[in-house]
């Protein structure tokens, strides 16, 4: 049962993020984060495209090396920034070629040197286009991106949740959000999208925090205000004290959304191991997902 099988009919996954890094050492951590999460029988794996659409070959490479050595289905993003229609046509093929079956379609961040988007003039404005690009042109399962506290540029939630909809009509299948600490905000988005007529999966994006200073980071780059009951939570104590605490945080938040019908929870590793592992233990023991190999 591949997993989008396994979320139409209902049955909760398990998935985790990860980037190409910018280094030698980077990609050794990664590749050792990698061993360890595919003894843990993930349903899928995310992989990152940079601001702007940088370590795009990255990506493609990363992901394709994954389903060919591990045996994990593999989702890679798929920005519009930088991309003209061309381009994207050509990432996508190069993706068929290579055994890929699904990707994430999102607008992307624009480049940190022009932090105001702007389309290529050949290109794709919103998510939702290049979406409608894909199921037109390709057969790909889609997934996007949904938020929430409500993407930066929505003037509401309500507007925002109608941009999600327009999203599952031009074709995209499933959505994982934008990382978030209160489930609240998550059970509620869920309420509004139902009632809106959004019937495609909704799986809940979690990040595990390590340090202080990892969350002070977070805060400014979503500009999300930071619960104070996960600050209380926290506490201030040692850096390992700290990762103890942000750990069980996650795996209760996972726990409490799973318990509560959320279509699958996708952890935000950072190419780190350590968190991903510990959550992913805790809820497989607690039976919230039974160790049985996703198929292609």
């Amino acid at each position: 049962m591949t997993f989008c099988s396994k979320l139409t009919a209902g049955t909760p996954t398990l998935s985790y993020e990860f980037s190409p890094p910018k280094n030698p050492a980077g990609w050794a951590t990664l590749y050792s984060t990698l061993g360890e999460i595919s003894r843990l029988s993930p349903d899928f794996v995310s992989v990152t495209y940079g601001a702007g659409g940088s370590n795009r070959q990255k990506t493609v490479d990363l992901v394709s090396r994954i389903e060919r050595e591990l045996d994990i289905e593999s989702v890679p993003h798929l920005t519009c920034v930088g991309h003209s229609k061309e381009e994207i046509r050509e990432i996508l093929t190069t993706l068929r070629s290579a055994g890929i079956h699904h990707l994430m379609a999102l607008r992307g961040d624009a480049p940190q040197h022009d932090p105001s988007y702007h389309p290529h003039p050949d290109g794709f404005a919103h998510a939702s286009d290049l979406i409608e690009f894909v199921r037109e042109s390709f057969d790909f399962h889609i997934g996007c991106a949904f938020y929430p506290e409500k993407h930066p540029d929505a003037a509401h939630i309500d507007e925002d949740i109608q941009w999600l909809k327009h999203k599952q009509e031009c074709g995209a299948q499933f959505a994982t959000s934008q990382l978030f600490f209160d489930n609240d905000t998550f059970f509620k988005f869920r309420d509004k999208a139902t009632t809106a007529g959004i019937t495609f999966p909704l799986i809940a994006g979690i990040l595990p925090v390590t340090s202080l200073s990892q969350l002070q980071r977070i805060g400014e780059l979503s500009g999300q205000e930071i619960p104070k009951k996960l600050l209380d939570f926290l506490g201030e104590g040692t850096d390992k004290e700290i990762q103890e605490h942000g750990i069980a945080y996650a795996t209760d938040q996972c726990r409490e959304l799973l318990q509560n019908g959320a279509a699958g929870v996708h952890l935000y590793t950072f190419n780190r191991a350590v968190a991903a592992v510990r959550i992913s233990k805790a809820l497989r023991a607690e039976g919230f997902f039974p160790v049985q190999k996703t198929a292609k």
